[in-house]
């Protein structure tokens, strides 16, 4: 009895295991080519920057690749954010990296409950706040990037380097 329980509790995590170890993809889903693509500043890598392929020829174009860059400026596309890869076709590829510089008010004032002193509250924390473009904006645009990037079948890699660094004011408003 005893023996049972423990391949029991063995056999359930490695059959959880098998049985999410890939997601189906849609039917009308083009095939997926495994794609990477490196992001560098001034040669070095960019973490945290948010990359997207967005096709040439189709805005409209529903499957969409992209992801986010890790420590090594790396970023393994995923279509849909779910899917391992990217379409085959040509692409401007979209980069950015906005920072925030969070309100000494949102970290050492609660927000107050009375509804106008909530106003001042949100009012001093909006003009407090900050947000920054890390990459210079152009490449943040799909048509204003000068990023190409053609996915063929196979393993596709490709470095981009986005050039200065930069610390550019968002000048959007910013609220909670």
């Amino acid at each position: 009895m005893r023996r049972a329980l423990i391949v029991a509790a063995l056999a359930i995590p490695l059959l959880t295991l098998a049985s999410c170890g890939g997601r189906k993809t849609p039917p009308d889903m083009p095939k997926l080519q495994p794609t990477t693509i490196t992001i560098t500043q001034e040669g070095a890598p960019v973490e945290g920057a948010n990359v997207q392929l967005v096709k040439k020829d189709d805005l409209n174009y529903k499957w969409l690749p992209g992801g986010i860059t890790d420590a090594q400026g790396v970023c393994v596309v995923k279509t849909q954010g779910l899917y391992p890869g990217a379409p085959e076709g040509d692409f401007q590829v979209v980069v950015y990296k906005t920072t925030r510089m969070e309100s000494e008010t949102r970290k050492n004032v609660p927000e107050p409950t009375n509804p106008a002193e909530a106003k001042e509250w949100i009012k001093k924390v909006a003009e407090e706040e900050k947000e920054y473009e890390e990459i210079d904006p152009k490449y943040k645009k799909y048509d204003q990037t000068d990023l190409t990037i053609t996915i063929a079948s196979g393993k596709n890699a490709q470095t981009f380097d986005v050039g200065a660094k930069v610390h550019i004011e968002n000048k959007q408003t910013l609220t909670k």
